[in-house]
């Protein structure tokens, strides 16, 4: 086992995250150089982590894009979910959810406490599996209006999603730009930047123009008043 498995299986995650309609060639080369990076015992940690940076970042606008075409087309995972039950566990289950529980919490440790009060053990274990294939059968569908009737839409989200993350890259810039302003401040500007830029991957918090103008904004503050 590679010394950064951790590491690499995140690299392996992100590119899993590219939707079918990325481009094939380029998802190929990316786990060619997954690849690469397992075979190279040598490989240096900081270099897997930028891989995660940049193929996250390519991968973002058609990542964007499938939730976009998903939330137009309304389509809804819980229905699937309810026509995988049956009609015992489908009636506690709309109890579930009437009480103000969630079906995301299933796969939750922190809850399964109270899920466990709930449901049994057989019971649980059908609704992941139904769970897991509602959300496999959303993917499917969504991948399909991509490459078919909706994929004009997809298209333009995509164009839309590139000169969004053009935006967003001349903020980390220039938030990049002012940690060199600041010996101070520097090491926990670069911090912010890091992730920021982690937010391209899809396993971080998404990365949001308004939540990098907003730290370029405090931290102009916090060097103009404690610095001068």
């Amino acid at each position: 086992m590679h010394k950064y498995e951790y590491t690499l299986d995140i690299l392996k995650q992100v590119i899993g995250k590219a939707p079918k309609f990325f481009p094939v060639e380029r998802k190929k080369e990316m786990l060619a150089e997954l690849k690469s990076f397992r075979d190279d015992a040598s490989m240096p940690v900081a270099k897997i982590e930028d891989a995660i940076i940049s193929f996250g970042r390519e991968i973002w606008p058609y990542r964007k894009s499938f939730w976009h075409v998903h939330d137009e087309a309304k389509i809804e995972e819980e229905q699937y979910i309810r026509e995988r039950l049956k009609d015992a566990l489908r009636e506690k289950y709309e109890t579930f959810l009437r009480k103000g529980g969630r079906i995301e919490d299933i796969r939750k440790e922190a809850q399964l406490d109270e899920l466990e009060t709930f449901f049994t053990p057989e019971e649980l274990a059908e609704l992941v599996e139904a769970k897991i294939s509602a959300h496999d059968k959303v993917v499917k569908e969504v991948e399909s209006l991509c490459v078919g009737e909706k994929s004009g839409v997809c298209t333009d989200a995509i164009a839309s999603y590139k000169e969004e993350q053009k935006k967003i890259d001349e903020l980390i810039v220039q938030l990049k730009t002012l940690s060199a302003s600041s010996g101070k401040w520097e090491a926990e500007i670069l911090d912010k930047v890091r992730i920021f830029e982690a937010g391209w991957s899809g396993l971080e918090r998404e990365v949001d123009a308004a939540d990098v103008a907003g730290e370029i904004d405090y931290y102009l503050g916090v060097i103009s008043v404690l610095e001068n």
